[in-house]
């Protein structure tokens, strides 16, 4: 007899071994699977973890705008009911804008000194004064000084002696201030006027 020759029955022996082990690899493989899916449908195995994880955070963010957008539309319905300082803003402009103001206050014509000699003299001439205001009732004039020296319209003009004391070659100065009254109250304005004392000559006959 050879000594490669098996008995059938040994051979038989290994088939079955390996069979078996099969068997069991297969099901330990389901078993596995089985339990998976089992651990799934229950949301505890670690495949349901990352499912919910995955489509909670965007629900989350969801549900997040509406309360984050939702004061922005509070305070945008609140904003145009709460404007007490704006509403007292136009109302301050509007009385600047009502009350006096000088347009214009202005020398419509020089004053002259007197000139000449002791036996011709030539008098001097007058200031002219003209001016116009706006919001306001009346206007007034203050010669050299406070005090009313008359009242006139807003829009008027003022012919006024010019006297001329002091020494010749010398400068003849006078203030006037003009003031515009209104209701809202009153504006003023000062402008000076000069000019030159003439010498009066002497004659020989004198």
């Amino acid at each position: 007899m050879s000594e490669d020759y098996e008995p059938s029955s040994a051979r038989g022996r290994r088939w079955f071994v390996a069979a078996l082990v099969a068997m069991v690899s297969l099901a330990v493989a389901a078993g596995v699977t089985l339990s998976r899916i089992r651990d799934a449908d229950a949301g505890t195995g670690p495949g349901q973890a990352l499912t919910d994880l995955t489509p909670s955070e965007p629900s989350s963010a969801v549900a997040e705008e509406p309360t984050a957008s939702a004061p922005a539309e509070k305070l945008a319905t609140r904003a145009p009911k709460e404007p007490p300082a704006e509403q007292a803003s136009p109302a301050s402009t509007e009385h600047g804008a009502t009350g006096p103001a000088i347009a214009r206050f202005a020398v419509a014509s020089k004053p002259v000194c007197p000139s000449g000699t002791d036996q011709v003299r030539y008098e001097g001439q007058p200031v002219r004064l003209e001016w116009k205001v706006t919001g306001a009732d009346r206007t007034t004039l203050a010669v050299d000084g406070p005090g009313v020296y008359a009242t006139y319209g807003t829009t008027d003009s003022a012919e006024l002696a010019f006297p001329c004391s002091g020494e010749p070659g010398g400068e003849a100065s006078h203030t006037y201030t003009l003031t515009a009254i209104g209701e809202n109250g009153t504006k003023s304005k000062t402008i000076t006027v000069k000019a030159r004392i003439q010498e009066t000559a002497v004659t020989g006959d004198s």
